[in-house]
């Protein structure tokens, strides 16, 4: 078979296939009940517009408001008063406990792969709020595998062109000009599908993310400061009022992300089962470089994430803004 033919075959084997386990993959969400379209509390609030990481921010900020905790330079955090008011706060102090020196950095990781906070992810997802990253990871290994397959190919049409460029015949299309549709195009499918399994928040979990924000608007709440844990599960910690916390979470998220340190490969874990039984980093991002858990994505390790719709620093562990990323 001529290579031009047989390049155009196999990507667009590849490329139908690929689509077809991409819909698969994203229409395995559950049915969402109508009572079941907001957010349950601000831990929920966190998950959908930031991962895992945006909701142990919100909690160190939290407890860092009303004095349980301290968090002072180099991005050392104390324990002034060990007491937890729920699951989310106990896992904070664990992992404060559990990390020598009370790096912020090292106790975000801790904390986000808690079974209370991988749970948060297993809850929205039975709700049908968030997609679990389990089901497309291997879809999203095949779109990147796809695209570097076409980025060597053209490299092939590149290099065929020349040798051929001496030849007696001249008027036929040189190989990479034939074959660049087919690669174009291969990129492009792989490009958007991988994008579309990388967003794990639902239309549905847009709407809870959305109706968060309006609720806690300053129209809506007559004015009144909204408390340090709201504002970061909402916003991330560019917002937090507190300039010296607010620049320990920067650097900390910045040494997270010098050090490499990521959750099981890059955005993190891709493991499917979070805090019910299995890998506890399931909502910690994606092996392949995919988004997290909420509109903005998460990781794990790192304190930046990965991910659309809120912004990949803004000093906040997954973003700034959140985003809400579509079905």
């Amino acid at each position: 078979m001529p290579y031009p033919q047989a390049v155009y075959l196999g990507i667009g084997a590849s490329s139908l296939l690929l689509v077809l386990g991409t819909v698969l993959a994203r229409r395995r969400t559950p049915s969402v009940r109508r009572t079941d379209t907001l957010a349950r509390d601000v831990w929920e609030t966190a998950f959908l517009a930031g991962g895992p990481g945006r909701v142990v921010d919100a909690a160190v900020a939290g407890m860092h408001e009303d004095g349980r905790l301290a968090v002072g330079g180099p991005g050392v955090v104390t324990v002034r008063q060990a007491l937890a008011q729920d699951a989310v706060e106990a896992a904070v102090l664990n992992a404060i406990a559990r990390t020598p020196g009370g790096a912020l950095a090292t106790l975000r990781a801790t904390a986000m792969r808690s079974p209370a906070v991988q749970d948060i992810g297993e809850r929205l997802a039975d709700r049908g709020l968030l997609r679990r990253p389990g089901p497309g990871r291997g879809w999203r290994r095949w779109a990147g595998v796809q695209m570097t397959v076409c980025a060597v190919l053209f490299l092939v049409g590149v290099l065929l062109s020349v040798a051929g460029s001496d030849g007696d015949d001249r008027s036929a299309a040189p190989p990479v000009v034939t074959t660049l549709p087919a690669v174009i195009g291969g990129l492009l499918v792989g490009s958007l599908c991988r994008k579309a399994l990388t967003r794990r928040i639902t239309k549905a979990g847009s709407f809870a993310l959305h109706a968060a924000k309006v609720a806690h608007a300053p129209g809506a709440t007559g004015g009144i400061r909204q408390p340090a844990g709201t504002v970061v599960a909402l916003g991330g910690t560019a917002l937090i009022a507190d300039e010296l916390l607010r620049q320990q979470f920067e650097e900390a998220r910045r040494a997270a992300a010098g050090g490499g340190s990521t959750s099981s490969g890059s955005s993190s874990s891709d493991a499917s089962g979070g805090g019910s039984g299995s890998d506890g980093a399931a909502w910690c991002g994606s092996s392949d470089g995919g988004s997290g858990c909420g509109s903005s994505g998460s990781s794990c390790g790192s304190g930046a994430s990965c991910g659309g719709g809120s912004s990949c620093g803004g000093g906040s562990s997954c973003g700034g803004g959140s985003g809400c990323g579509g079905s």
